[in-house]
């Protein structure tokens, strides 16, 4: 660790410590900093003390956070003056941490937690804060020990004080609001208040990942399907390896094993089985044995008792001995927690939980979840191996050539007149494909399936569906399309893996075209691992990593869009075709961008995607790619980062009339940024990055004014063109107000490095020529009062 001895030194540290992920890595780096602080001075152990806090918060460790917030606290009595703005306020705001969290501690008796609390209060109010955080706690108390008149009186007190300073967030506030309203209210006033956040609309660290959970079962027992399945498939990946998140782990256990989910419950408990024994927070534990349990009594109850499952401290217990297991140890925790409270409130949920119903038969995640697993029928036709477009079109993902299979091999048995009526409508199907009369088409498979029933075999069902939900997404049904996807991957599950994936890259490439990434990711990697080369294609598996890629990109999760992206890559080098190849390197490149620590390899990545498109023969691309590396190499070798745009600018010269000549001026006015700079200097004036970069940078600015110049025509015959309400004039303007504002751009960068050249006169005149085709703007407009400054500026020299 870097040395430290004094406050500055301290800061860096605890800035570094923040940049590990959260849990129990930070604590350990927080820990080691606070007692090493504590030998510097009071003013460093309060910094420290403040952090190991904070970092504690988001692990599931909250009886740890009780000591350092005690010698915070016993510091700031002795000398508040250790603690500058920022850690008084944490300080403060950290109360509310530690009073929620001896609830979920019964060893703290319940008069302690009224004392602190009541210390809350006085504090709180001796320091001028409003009365909403205390009023909170004191609802979520209630709450806990299921005082419902206290609550009640809690909670109006809550929401009608005064926001203050120490007020949760408006996204807590949400979600415990909600909360109240599903106990008192019910399922639909929950989901109302809930909305701000299940729509994206309100975020926090914890959110949307908490109330995403909350909301699964409201949403089933309202009928809501779709939204409970997309919550689950977004919620769990977001809550997943979180240590303060394990609640909510638990709930999505819950949800699957009330919705027929069991075989995707079973995994999630696999990937958390260490908080099945001890060493969670009590709380914790409980709810996470109570789901636990429940899903276990869940396989007993499908006949699948006998069943090894993942127990605590590496054992595999039956379903049956872990459902006994589970249940005994959750009740034990529950009833500590009431012999605290007195009260029966925590044993009460804790059963309920235990003993809750089934809500639905089953609930189609596009996931396996079927128990037990039935062996193939029959091995389905492969697909063919089809490279994807260079921009993936998710209506056109690959599928298995099944529209056509022989319904003797794939429809209902058994009975002769059900099979003929069958295949009389697979007929009629296919011919209003032909037709393109997709209501007839959706009509007809509607019929097929009602006729073969229950009497069809998986794997016919399982491609009618998928022919019927590609009818409805050609008809733009995307909701209809989805319901039968989820069909055709349930019924794939239980007749083969391989015929399964395609019905799974199918449903990823519908969630896709309703923008529903997070939902299609769990999706997609779960077809990937049965996706084969020889089977499937290796165009089916490039268009699973290419749209990996994207899922991870729009969660922000760069550094898994680029795995799979160069994943992707790894094919498609091999093809003739190169196209796609290329835009897989241009997109790992710029991930790799926006990944810590990746610099190195985005640069590599720009470099190979501007090689690959000089091969595919796609010169604009290939100037694309080449000034992304040069910004990329700009920090660390200016002059390197110049050439690149040297070796842009002639690629778009050789192109000729292939390429927009206006490439050539983008590409000329890049690489006068790319080696002047006017973010670091005091005074806001350009200046080079290596000798003789500023004179270089003021030439290639002025010869891209000029070709803007001449692809726009004299400014002056553009007078007027730009609105007088200080828009920049790129929304819904026409081509040539958008040429006119691009040149005025360059034009003034010109008139810029001008001036810092020693070219004042040279700089005045660009800023007449801008001014004369803005007349009406605004003097504090741009582009005028732009002009304003450069032109004092010039007048000054």
């Amino acid at each position: 660790m870097t040395e430290i001895n004094d406050l500055a030194s301290l800061q860096q540290a605890i800035w570094d410590s923040q940049r590990l992920p959260r849990g129990t890595a930070r604590v350990t780096a927080a820990e080691e900093l606070t007692e090493r602080a504590a030998a510097l001075g009071p003013k460093e152990h309060a910094k420290a003390l403040i952090h190991q806090i904070e970092a504690l918060y988001y692990t599931d460790y909250s009886e740890r956070i009780m000591t350092p917030f005690a010698t915070a606290l016993r510091l700031y009595d002795q000398d508040p003056g250790s603690f500058d703005h920022w850690d008084t306020h944490s300080l403060f705001w950290t109360f509310k941490w530690v009073t929620n969290g001896m609830h979920d501690l019964p060893q703290v008796p319940l008069a302690s937690i009224e004392a602190w609390l009541a210390r809350m209060r006085e504090r709180y109010a001796a320091a001028g804060h409003t009365e909403r955080a205390v009023a909170m706690c004191e609802y979520q108390l209630a709450q806990h020990v299921g005082d419902t008149g206290r609550a009640a009186l809690a909670y109006a007190r809550w929401i009608t004080a005064d926001r203050g300073e120490m007020a949760d967030c408006d996204t807590c506030e949400t979600r415990e609001q909600g909360r109240w309203l599903l106990e008192s209210e019910g399922d639909d006033a929950a989901l109302e208040r809930w909305q701000p956040i299940l729509t994206g609309g309100e975020t926090c660290g914890e959110e949307p990942h908490v109330t995403l959970a909350d909301s699964l079962l409201p949403l089933v027992r309202t009928g809501r399907l779709d939204e409970a399945r997309r919550n689950h498939l977004r919620g769990y990946e977001l809550a997943k390896g979180q240590e303060n998140l394990v609640r909510s782990v638990a709930d999505h256990v819950e949800f699957c094993a009330l919705t027929g989910n069991e075989g995707r419950g079973l995994e999630i408990l696999a990937a958390h089985r260490g908080h099945l024994g001890p060493g969670d927070v009590p709380d914790t534990r409980m709810w996470f044995l109570a789901a636990a349990a429940l899903l276990m009594d869940r396989l007993v109850a499908l006949g699948r008792g006998e069943l090894r499952v993942p127990g605590p401290d590496g054992t595999e217990p039956t379903a049956a001995e872990l459902a006994a297991h589970a249940r005994a140890e959750a009740l034990a925790l529950a009833a500590r927690f009431d012999e605290r409270n007195g009260t029966q409130a925590v044993s009460d949920r804790v059963r309920a939980r235990l003993d809750a119903e089934p809500l639905l038969a089953r609930l189609p995640l596009g996931l396996r979840a079927a128990l037990p697993q039935v062996e193939p029928a029959s091995a389905p036709p492969s697909g063919p191996a089809v490279a994807p477009s260079s921009s993936p079109d998710p209506a056109a993902t690959p599928s298995p050539d099944a529209e056509k299979a022989d319904e003797d091999t794939v429809g209902p048995q058994g009975d002769d007149g059900a099979q003929a009526a069958v295949i009389e409508a697979v007929d009629r199907f296919e011919k209003a494909r032909e037709a393109g009369d997709l209501a007839a088409a959706r009509t007809a498979l509607t019929e097929a399936l009602d006729l073969a029933g229950d009497r069809a075999r998986p794997d016919w069902r399982a491609v009618t569906h998928l022919n019927l939900s590609d009818v409805l997404s050609e008809a733009d049904d995307l909701t209809g399309a989805v319901h039968h996807a989820l069909e055709a991957v349930s019924w794939a599950d239980l007749a083969d893996r391989g015929l399964a994936a395609f019905m799974r890259v199918r449903l990823g490439g519908i969630l896709l075209r309703q923008d529903q990434h997070a939902e299609a990711g769990p999706v997609l990697e779960q077809a990937l691992p049965d996706l084969s080369a020889e089977r499937h294609g290796d165009g089916v598996i490039v268009q699973v990593r290419w749209w990996l890629g994207d899922c991870y990109r729009a969660l922000d999760e760069y550094a898994e869009a680029a795995r799979h992206w160069l994943e992707a890559a790894r094919i498609a080098e091999h093809w003739e075709d190169q196209h796609d190849h290329a835009m897989l390197a241009t997109l790992a490149a710029e991930a790799l961008g926006r990944t810590p620590g990746d610099s190195g390899r985005s640069a590599a990545a720009y470099r190979r995607a501007a090689d690959l498109w000089a091969i595919a023969g796609e010169p604009g691309q290939r100037v694309k790619a080449l000034r992304s590396l040069a910004w990329r190499l700009r920090h660390d070798d200016a002059a390197a980062a110049s050439a690149v745009m040297e070796e842009a600018t002639r690629c778009c010269e050789e192109a000729g009339d292939a390429l927009d000549p206006l490439e050539t001026a983008e590409t000329l006015v890049q690489h006068a940024r790319v080696i002047a700079d006017d973010e670091d200097t005091d005074d806001g004036r350009y200046e080079g990055l290596f000798d003789g970069a500023l004179p270089r940078a003021a030439d290639l600015a002025a010869r891209a004014e000029t070709l803007f110049r001449h692809a726009l025509g004299a400014p002056a015959d553009a007078s007027g063109a730009h609105g007088t309400d200080g828009t920049d004039g790129t929304d819904g303007a026409d081509p040539q107000d958008d040429l006119l504002r691009r040149w005025a751009g360059v034009a003034l960068l010109a008139a810029d490095l001008a001036l810092a050249t020693g070219a004042p006169d040279r700089a005045r005149s660009l800023v007449t020529d801008v001014e004369q085709a803005y007349p009406d703007a605004g003097e504090h407009d741009w582009p005028r009062h732009y002009c304003a400054w450069i032109r004092g500026l010039a007048d000054g020299a």
